[in-house]
């Protein structure tokens, strides 16, 4: 059979006037593409009775305090550390933040201040309570010597005033920190065994706001007699109170477990004073019925 140049040339061009168009016997330039196809699957079937999740541009805000972040029962969140700040300016912020801790008594308000704990401002206010205890401690040995043997012919002895000055002065520079420290020390240990989750700067820090001003009320006040002891038991009770408050919001604890770090060591304290004093009764007691025939 031989080949006939001719054929085919009108099968590819059936219906001229008909190319490309569609429901017509032409061909369709795009029908050999087919259906576009997604490269990265079908996407998950949408659920059209669900609301959008809502959007928050600020990202995900801190908990508010007294909703439990934690599995240890802990209460209110720690605010983001703040920039160290200058010390004239945090010296005169420390009156506002003793009146709010005093007037305002809560677990939030020690949360609020926890930021700002500084090592500079922790051994600032050590210094100054050191510097007020020697100062109200020649007040009042002055006020004791007037009624002494140290004074004869109505004249103090500059000597003996002098001396009770400098040994009462290098006594405090020494007590008050070393007792502030093992006080703070031992409340730490005790809230890191109850799962605490604060630091010893911070907890320092929160202490001190309501140590100073109560140190220093109960040093004047003592000059009054009898008033000021009923007046100094009140503020000691009612800086244990204001210990629990800083405790919960530094280490997150809740107010039981904040009051057993607290009155933990109190009760031992208590305790061994107790035994002491007993084991000093009953020595006395002993070398009386000894002496007596």
């Amino acid at each position: 059979m031989a080949w006939d140049p001719n054929q085919g040339q009108g099968q590819g061009q059936t219906g001229n006037g008909e190319q490309g168009q569609p429901g017509s016997g032409g061909t369709d330039p795009y029908s050999g593409y087919g259906t576009p196809q997604n490269p990265y699957g079908a996407p998950p079937p949408q659920n059209p009775y669900a609301s959008p999740p809502p959007q928050n541009p600020y990202g995900t805000p801190p908990p508010q305090y007294g909703t439990p972040p934690n599995q240890q029962g802990g209460y209110g969140y720690a605010p983001p550390q703040q920039a160290p700040r200058p010390i004239g300016q945090a010296i005169q912020e420390l009156p506002n933040q003793y009146i709010r801790v005093l007037t305002k008594p809560s677990a939030q308000t020690f949360a609020e201040e926890m930021g700002k704990a500084d090592w500079a401002m922790v051994w600032i206010q050590l210094l100054v309570l050191a510097i007020l205890g020697t100062i109200l401690g020649f007040i009042r040995a002055a006020i004791g010597l007037a009624g002494s043997s140290f004074v004869s012919n109505n004249q103090f002895n500059p000597a003996a005033l002098l001396a009770l000055s400098v040994s009462g002065s290098t006594f405090s520079f020494i007590s008050v920190p070393l007792a502030f420290f093992i006080l703070v020390g031992i409340q730490y240990l005790l809230a890191k065994a109850f799962q605490g989750q604060g630091r010893f700067l911070t907890q320092g820090y929160t202490t001190l706001l309501f140590q100073v001003p109560i140190y220093i009320a109960s040093f004047i006040l003592g000059l009054i007699p009898i008033l000021g002891g009923i007046a100094g038991l009140a503020l000691l009770i009612y800086s244990w109170v204001l210990n629990v408050f800083a405790i919960m919001a530094v280490h997150r604890l809740s107010g039981g477990k904040a009051s057993a770090v607290v009155f933990i060591p109190i009760i031992v304290v208590g305790l061994l004073l107790f035994l002491c004093i007993f084991a000093i009764a009953a020595i006395l007691i002993a070398a009386a019925t000894r002496t007596t025939p």
